[in-house]
């Protein structure tokens, strides 16, 4: 049927209610996934590493081709919403074989083949689902300032969700190590609980959305060329920079954390560090959310971030034994100065999407996010594996049960300084990429009002 009209806000919350899953499904993979594999799988840490980056290998091919098919189908119900339908309904049957925790294979070989092959499964459903997703954003209106309202609000669900998965995650995690919870009520929670709640958030997405940007009316056909095509766009190739220098940061804070208030400053909790950030974004999420119309979004990504990267040198050689104070209130400066990074880069990809269709008459969303996702899961996978070997490497000894080994000095420090080198780097690194953006507020705001005159008051499409 046809779409008429702006979006309502009961639409808005309905939509943006989805990154409950993009943004908890994520945090619950870089808190618990790695240190599920060598604490309760067993496996050594490279072979775990090496799992997560074969699985990841896969979105070489998943998760541009799930963009592309987006970007072509048409449907009566839209070009996105079928697959978030397919994908939802899988999502709890993949994650109960993903979080097995006792995998019928019993030798390291065997555990890690039986490891990268459920990643794949999982990467699978999720791309499916977050993918068309993602794309969609860009979609449900075309309106500038209502689809900044749109992807700001999908921030503060992201982050609430984030928030809810990781500290609970965690809380979980630390009740399993202590004996106050058991391994198969662990499980329980994670695919039933976590799962469940996941894939009817994503049913309501799929059910009560609609797109409002016209699709184009020529189909082009997939090409590797088409593939890479977006990598011709300088504004698009910044916003990838930016995305994953804070992305991978962050990646490596959630990877390392568990290990870090277990192994190294301990009588620290790893809720409160990583629960500091969340809270720290949910604070800042009306103060961005005023700032994304009177201020250019790259300036917002990267005022801040010298601050971060002066408290990550605090937070990582912090001495062990201080009061937990102290870390406390450097990891709430550290957040502050993160929050800008964090915040952006979703809420700046529909501005790189207006300047592709101007460039290209083309508004191949999935294309667009499903090269920016799969570089990000395999950039994400190679930091996986950078902190499984350093662990490798250093000596790690994992635990015969739920216990707390003490590790070896060379452990602990490599922990430290995965965490002090990765973060300060990428960081630094993010804040020069944005200096450098392109797409200031006035350019946006030029940009939708050449492309209102382009399509001279276009309906909408259906959906």
């Amino acid at each position: 049927m046809a779409v008429a009209g702006e979006i309502t806000v009961r639409e808005r919350i309905q939509f943006a209610s989805g990154d409950f899953f993009v943004g908890g499904g994520a945090s619950l993979l870089s808190v618990l996934y790695l240190i599920f594999l060598t604490d309760v799988v067993k496996l050594a840490p490279g072979l775990a590493g090496t799992a997560v980056l074969v699985a990841k290998l896969w979105d070489a091919v998943n998760d541009p081709l799930t963009g592309s098919i987006s970007d072509r189908v048409r449907t009566r119900w839209g070009r996105r919403r079928p697959f978030i339908f397919v994908g939802a309904l899988l999502l709890v049957p993949v994650m109960a074989l993903f979080w097995l925790p006792d995998p019928p294979p019993a030798s390291q070989v065997g555990l890690a083949v039986w490891a990268a092959l459920t990643y794949i499964a999982y990467n699978t459903v999720q791309t499916v689902v977050s993918v068309p997703y993602s794309s969609l954003s860009t979609e449900v209106s075309a309106d500038f300032d209502q689809r900044n309202k749109v992807n700001v609000l999908r921030l503060l669900f992201s982050r609430v969700a984030s928030a809810g998965t990781t500290l609970l995650a965690a809380r979980l995690f630390e009740d399993y190590r202590h004996g106050r919870l058991e391994l198969g009520e662990l499980y329980l929670v994670i695919v039933l609980g976590f799962g469940g709640v996941f894939a009817l958030i994503m049913l309501g997405v799929a059910l009560f959305t609609r797109e409002r940007v016209p699709a184009p009316a020529r189909v082009e056909p997939f090409t590797l060329a088409g593939f890479l095509a977006p990598l011709r766009l300088s504004p698009y190739r910044r916003l990838l920079g930016m995305y994953l220098c804070q992305a991978l940061a962050f990646d490596v804070i959630t990877a390392t954390v568990m290990y870090y208030t277990l192994y190294v400053v301990t009588g620290v909790s790893s809720q409160v560090l990583l629960g500091i950030f969340i809270a720290v974004n949910v604070l800042a999420f009306p103060v961005v959310n005023v700032l994304v119309g009177r201020v250019d979004k790259h300036r917002i990504y990267r005022t801040l971030l010298p601050i971060a990267v002066a408290m990550v040198f605090v937070v990582a050689l912090f001495p062990r034994g201080a009061n937990p104070v102290l870390l406390y209130a450097a990891t709430v400066v550290m957040a502050v100065g993160f929050v800008g990074a964090q915040l952006m880069s979703w809420v700046m990809f529909p501005d790189v999407l207006d300047a592709a269709e101007l460039a290209t008459g083309q508004r191949n969303a999935g294309g667009f996010t499903g090269l920016m996702t799969f570089i990000r899961g395999l950039a994400t996978a190679l930091t996986i594996q950078l902190v499984a070997l350093v662990l490798q490497l250093t000596g790690y000894r994992a635990p015969v049960g739920t216990e707390v080994v003490a590790q070896p000095e060379a452990v602990q420090w490599g922990i430290r300084l995965t965490l002090l080198v990765a973060v300060a780097v990428l960081l630094s690194l993010g804040w020069w990429i944005a200096r450098r953006y392109p797409l200031t507020l006035a350019r946006c705001r030029a940009m939708q009002d050449e492309l209102a005159a382009r399509r001279g008051g276009a309906p909408a499409s259906v959906g």
